[in-house]
C-alpha cells in the first residue's frame, strides 16, 4: 500500500514538473506577433507606400509620428506609431482598440477592412462566422485563445472584470527588414499586450524597441 501511494505521488509530480517545463519552453519559443492590417514591426518601404498619403500626429511624449485608422464599420481604430519626424514611415508601434459613439477624434478610414485582425487571428469586438450564424454562438477573442496560441504570457493582470495579458521577447529572429539588413536600425526587445473586459478582447498592442543610425 505504501509502495502503490509512493508511486502516486511520484508520478504526480514528474508530471507537474514535465507540464511546468513545457509552459516554459513554449512560451520563451512563441513565435511573436509582428503585423496588422498590412503594417509590420521595423517595415518602412511597405508602409511608406500607404502613409505618405496622410498627416501624422504628434501628440505623445516622445514626439514620434502617429498615424490613426477607423475601420469600415467605425468601430475600431488602429494606431501606427513610426520611430521619429526624420523617420516618420518607420513602424514601431500598432495598437488596436475599440471606440463608442462617444469617441468624437477624427481619423482616416480604411474602406475595405471590416476588423484589424492581427497575423494569429486576434480581432476585438464580435466577428461573424458560421458557427455564430448558425449555433448564436459569439465568435470573439477571449483570453484562452491568445494563451492556446501564444503561450503562457510573462504579465497576468486581473481587476475586476478585466484582464490584461503582456509578452516580451528580447530578441526576435523574425524581425528581419531591409533597414536591418542594411545596419540603418537596430531592432531590441518585443512587447505585445491584449486587454479583455468581460473576457472580450478590447485592447491589443505590439512594440519594438528601435534605434535608428545616421538620423
Amino acid at each position: 500500500m505504501k509502495t502503490t501511494l509512493l508511486n502516486l505521488v511520484l508520478f504526480l509530480m514528474a508530471a507537474f514538473i514535465l507540464i511546468t517545463s513545457v509552459n516554459a519552453v513554449f512560451s520563451q519559443t512563441i513565435k511573436p506577433e509582428l503585423s496588422v492590417a498590412g503594417f509590420r514591426l521595423g517595415d518602412e518601404e511597405t508602409a511608406k507606400t500607404t502613409l505618405q498619403s496622410y498627416s501624422p500626429r504628434y501628440d505623445n511624449e516622445l514626439k514620434q509620428p502617429r498615424y490613426f485608422f477607423y475601420n469600415e464599420y467605425g468601430t475600431q481604430v488602429m494606431a501606427i506609431t513610426a520611430y521619429s519626424k526624420e523617420r516618420p514611415f518607420l513602424v514601431v508601434g500598432i495598437e488596436v482598440f475599440a471606440v463608442g459613439e462617444s469617441y468624437r477624434n477624427k481619423h482616416y478610414q480604411m474602406k475595405g477592412v471590416n476588423f484589424f485582425v492581427s497575423e494569429s487571428g486576434f480581432f476585438i469586438g464580435e466577428k461573424p462566422s458560421a458557427t455564430s450564424l448558425i449555433f448564436a454562438i459569439p465568435n470573439v477573442t477571449g483570453a484562452k485563445n491568445v494563451i492556446k496560441k501564444l503561450g503562457t504570457p510573462e504579465g497576468d493582470e486581473r481587476l475586476k472584470k478585466a484582464r490584461t495579458l503582456r509578452y516580451r521577447l528580447t530578441e526576435v529572429k523574425e524581425l528581419e527588414t531591409r533597414e536591418a539588413q542594411n545596419k540603418t536600425v537596430n531592432f531590441g526587445a518585443f512587447t505585445a499586450q491584449y486587454r479583455f473586459v468581460k473576457n472580450r478582447l478590447r485592447r491589443f498592442s505590439i512594440t519594438v524597441e528601435a534605434t535608428a543610425k545616421n538620423l
